[in-house]
């Protein structure tokens, strides 16, 4: 019975999330909340993204993530992302292995998660004369395999069509926490009481 105690401590201590080398769906759209508060030191370098976009054309362009935080270990993890586009589409290379589609927005693979930069080609809307709003959230990997010692970040950036007229501040992010991070927290809280009154029993 004394063990008891001992083996719900060493439930809770192990980590609630651990990291996710194969990509991220949809539940990394608010951002890598998982891996703590977003950090700002992060960034995130887009290159090839066009100010204004033509209708139907092609743009090629890379994201890549700097941290000046979390430094980068050859052939362990190093970084992820999840980019979703709210007009238009995302194509890549699927024979580098490093890009992969889930829950429709893009995301790392395994291979992939080796790396801090990825490249892609955005497929403009046929409507030139609305907007695409890009969401990307990215994080900088420490390699131990999970939630702890990463530095993500997130941003929205909003491409207008070259005869948009309206409004180009893309709704700010939100970060915040959410029900399943009220719940886990929720678990977590009755799993320590009842830690506590099991020992006081003992």
């Amino acid at each position: 019975m004394k063990k008891l105690p001992f083996l719900i401590a060493l439930v809770l201590l192990v980590p609630w999330a651990s990291s996710a080398p194969q990509g991220i769906g949809g539940i990394a759209g608010d951002g890598c909340i998982c891996h703590g508060s977003q950090d700002t030191s992060t960034e995130l370098i887009l290159l090839g993204l066009p100010s204004q976009f033509e209708s139907n054309t092609s743009y090629n362009f890379s994201l890549e993530v700097r941290s000046s935080k979390v430094s980068i270990s050859v052939g362990e993890e190093v970084g992820g992302f999840r980019l979703e586009v709210s007009k238009g589409d995302i194509q890549f290379n699927e024979s580098l292995g490093h890009v992969q589609k889930v829950e429709d927005g893009w995301t790392h693979t395994m291979l992939g998660n080796q790396v801090r930069s990825w490249n892609f080609t955005y497929i403009s809307p046929s409507d030139n004369s609305t907007y695409a709003d890009l969401t990307i959230n990215a994080n900088a990997v420490n390699g131990n395999g999970q939630s702890t010692g990463d530095a993500w970040n997130g941003t929205t950036i909003r491409i207008p069509g070259t005869a948009y007229t309206g409004d180009l501040e893309p709704s700010s992010q939100n970060h915040s926490l959410g029900t399943l991070d009220y719940t886990i927290g929720g678990l977590a809280t009755v799993g320590l009481l009842a830690l506590a009154i099991i020992i006081i029993k003992d």
